[in-house]
């Protein structure tokens, strides 16, 4: 080697070596321009490639990284962590059989690195192709049998399909870990009595909340299920929706962010149960979904009725509607955009709610602008705050029509006429395949998308019920 370019050689090297730093402790600007200095030095070092790969990855430019890390692995075709993180950008660009090919080759070159396997189970999952998911997630589970993520993922590929009694026994294994493709438990659930085994405890039993609202929202129709077994229950919940649930459930007990010790417990408590593991109990078989209580959730009647006088015009009908996720996980591929909403928002005779969340107030200009089409907002209620006042709201409407989020599980747990509008793969287990109907919520209509992020399909399906309601 020619001396200048050894000298290249060590200034490249301590460029990459202080570009990594930079980038473990996440300031991607100065791991960036590093990189960037070392390809300058050394067009093809491979690492500084992929490294610049993942920081635009890490920062959302997906297609700079599918570039950058394509040239990572034409440069070190050998190397297997390149072809793992090329996996995961192409999966961000749905792109789904080359990333099974590159996740694939990842595995073939370490077969240490068995996420590789988890990503290819997830990949098969979203896809809706069961069967291979189920052999990428056993072939992990071969491997390391006690794999909380592994098993999980399993457990929710089980559930989707309606394999409920095996899938809530796999599922207990999100208490042991925390997901990249899953929103569970947010911190280690407290064992201030013993697990609750189904039973009728002497005291009373400790119901923990998890995951997001939408989430405790649902799980919340198996409160019912405990009333009317006569189990004393001491439920915590969302503070938004405390209200809601000390009217809907009046034998039980509530309580939001509560801190107990573990005195308290072993002197007033029975068993405790995280809200999602009553359904090990429960929901077992399609047997327990057919005396379920619904509606199982009651809004302010009073509230309501002030609210329909003030909304309802007597010759038309009255539609609550919500379009977006808010989600971290998932949230965008549940996301529409208003004006995907035209074809409904254009039936006769119609006049619409806005229950969405947030500030949607540019949205709803432009289509008004455009449209000549107005959406009412109640301004005294907010839609993320105020739940038991959305409740009230949508108890107003005669119908909603939402994705896939708090609002759609507020309405359906209402009973009220809910069209749940989905993706076209299952990123929320409990709205299983295929059916137009849920098990869950006896009043939703489900309504897919035929391929990803196309919502023509669904909404049209929802511009037919509601014209037909209108008409």
């Amino acid at each position: 080697m020619k001396p200048q370019n050894k000298v290249a050689a060590k200034k490249a090297e301590r460029l990459f070596i202080q570009g990594r730093d930079f980038h473990k402790a996440g300031e991607y600007a100065k791991a960036e321009a590093a990189y960037k200095q070392v390809l300058k030095l050394m067009p093809t070092q491979p690492d500084a490639l992929h490294l610049l790969g993942v920081a635009a990855f890490q920062q959302n430019r997906f297609e700079e990284s599918e570039r950058l890390l394509a040239a990572a692995i034409r440069y070190a075709p050998n190397a297997a962590l390149p072809y793992y993180n090329y996996g995961n950008t192409l999966r961000s660009l749905a792109r789904f059989d080359e990333a099974i090919a590159a996740f694939t080759k990842a595995f073939e070159l370490d077969p240490s690195n068995i996420v590789a396997l988890e990503h290819l189970g997830n990949i098969h999952k979203e896809l809706n192709q069961f069967d291979k998911a189920h052999h990428y997630y056993d072939r992990l589970l071969e491997i390391d049998p006690k794999n909380a993520i592994g098993r999980c993922n399993k457990a929710i590929t089980l559930l989707t399909e309606g394999h409920l009694s095996e899938g809530w026994e796999l599922y207990e294994s999100r208490m042991n870990c925390k997901f990249e493709d899953h929103e569970l438990m947010t911190s280690k659930v407290p064992l201030l009595a013993p697990e609750w085994d189904g039973g009728k405890p002497s005291k009373p039993l400790l119901v923990l909340p998890e995951q997001g609202l939408g989430d405790q929202i649902f799980y919340g129709g198996m409160l019912a299920d405990l009333e009317t077994a006569g189990i004393e229950a001491l439920v915590c919940v969302d503070d938004r929706i405390l209200e809601l649930f000390k009217r809907s459930f009046p034998k039980l007990m509530f309580a939001s962010n509560i801190t107990l010790t573990l005195e308290f417990a072993r002197d007033h408590l029975g068993a405790q149960v995280t809200m999602a593991s009553m359904g090990r109990w429960l929901r077992r078989s399609a047997n327990d979904f057919k005396n379920i209580r619904s509606p199982f959730l009651q809004c302010d009647k009073n509230r309501s009725d002030q609210l329909r006088r003030k909304l309802k015009n007597p010759n038309r009908l009255l539609v609550g509607i919500s379009w977006q996720s808010l989600r971290a996980k998932h949230g965008a591929s549940k996301t529409c955009r208003l004006a995907d909403l035209l074809p409904l928002l254009s039936t006769e005779n119609v006049d619409f709610v806005d229950l969405q969340y947030g500030d949607t107030s540019a949205e709803k200009a432009e289509i008004q602008a455009q449209h000549g089409i107005q959406i009412q907002r109640v301004k005294e209620i907010d839609n993320k705050t105020d739940i038991d006042g959305l409740a009230s709201l949508i108890e107003a409407c005669d119908v909603v029509v939402s994705v896939s989020n708090t609002t759609a599980h507020l309405a359906a747990a209402l009973g009220k006429p809910t069209i749940v509008l989905l993706p076209w793969h299952t990123p929320l287990w409990y709205w299983h395949l295929g059916s137009i109907d849920s098990i869950w919520y006896p009043s939703a209509v489900l309504s897919r998308q035929e391929k990803a992020f196309d919502w023509a399909i669904p909404v049209q399906q929802a511009a037919k019920i509601i014209n037909g309601l209108a008409s």
